[in-house]
């Protein structure tokens, strides 16, 4: 019996389509794929804590799936970079928002602390510790950043409270930028320097000062001879007054009247004699190199100066008071 043309179309029309079956299998594989990626690892079930940053500086080389690491661990990655446009101020904030995973922490302590770290009641303590967020080069090559935290506690946080909903993290400064501004701004210091000592240079204080300076030394040196001689007469005068003095005062019966005075006027001139050559010494002991020899010499001869003016000075003072004294001798 010879079958229809009818019969045989349903016949074909009841058979599978080869090309149904295989998308079908195609997408059953997918589907398999994406459930093991997703439940195998996880991440469908885990809780992440989702953050909030605002740098100052340029964020070009971040961006979407850069890494956030503490101290060189990863701990999260970015997941959104928006620009928000203020439109009072008509200035552009760019928040970046990042999630944390905290099972990339190893808590130590009870299921409370751990708990609390899922719930992100861990932020209020990290952050008065002074954990920061800072923008740090992931290679030289790519220019690609990454996002940094550590804790500077030095450093004041800066919030800016944008966006409330998610726990903000202060920022600081990357030193890439920090490198960069110093740069831009050296030109600037270094004219301003350099006008500075212009200035200085050229002002009418400096040029007096110079003129004062050269004066001054024109007038040591030519003072620096007749000092000389000056000192060692008024040293040698002094010596045998102190000599005289002691003769007189070891007799058991003083000499006259006039000697008395004499000895006192002696006395006098060889104290205002010492602190002439004091003030001298001191001018020239300022001039000298503070580390050299002359001014150590120096030094050595104001104190010794010093200690004969102070000696001379008492016993003309005692004779001006008491006279009496180089009549009668020592009792």
């Amino acid at each position: 019996m010879l079958s229809s043309p009818a019969a045989e179309r349903r016949a074909v029309a009841r058979q599978p389509s080869k090309t149904l079956i295989g998308a079908f299998v195609v997408g059953a594989v997918a589907l398999a794929t994406v459930g093991v990626v997703i439940f195998g690892s996880g991440r469908f079930f885990q809780k992440r804590l989702t953050n909030v940053m605002y740098f100052s500086g340029s964020i070009t080389g971040l961006s979407v799936g850069s890494p956030v690491k503490f101290r060189g661990v990863q701990v999260g990655q970015v997941t959104k970079i928006a620009a928000v446009l203020d439109a009072k101020t008509v200035s552009i904030t760019i928040p970046i928002y990042v999630e944390l995973d905290p099972n990339s922490l190893i808590v130590l302590g009870n299921e409370d602390a751990t708990s609390g770290l899922f719930a992100g009641r861990f932020y209020e303590p990290l952050l008065e510790k002074g954990l920061k967020a800072q923008l740090d080069v992931e290679s030289f090559v790519t220019g690609k950043l990454y996002i940094n935290m550590d804790f500077h506690p030095e450093i004041p946080p800066k919030l800016v409270g944008l966006d409330r909903r998610y726990p903000e993290i202060p920022t600081i400064p990357s030193l890439h930028d920090e490198i960069l501004k110093t740069l831009h701004d050296l030109p600037e210091k270094i004219i301003a320097v350099a006008g500075g000592i212009e200035r200085l240079v050229n002002s009418p204080a400096a040029q007096d000062s110079l003129r004062d300076l050269d004066g001054l030394l024109r007038s040591l040196t030519t003072e620096v001879g007749p000092l000389s001689a000056s000192a060692r007469s008024t040293l040698e005068s002094a010596r045998r007054a102190f000599s005289q003095g002691e003769k007189t005062l070891a007799l058991k019966e003083g000499a006259s009247a006039e000697m008395a005075a004499s000895f006192t006027a002696t006395m006098k001139k060889a104290g205002d004699s010492l602190d002439q050559m004091r003030s001298t010494l001191g001018t020239y002991q300022n001039l000298a190199e503070p580390s050299g020899n002359l001014s150590h010499d120096l030094a050595q001869t104001l104190g010794q100066v010093d200690a004969a003016a102070r000696s001379v000075r008492t016993l003309a003072d005692y004779l001006e008071l008491h006279p009496e004294a180089v009549l009668k001798g020592k009792q």
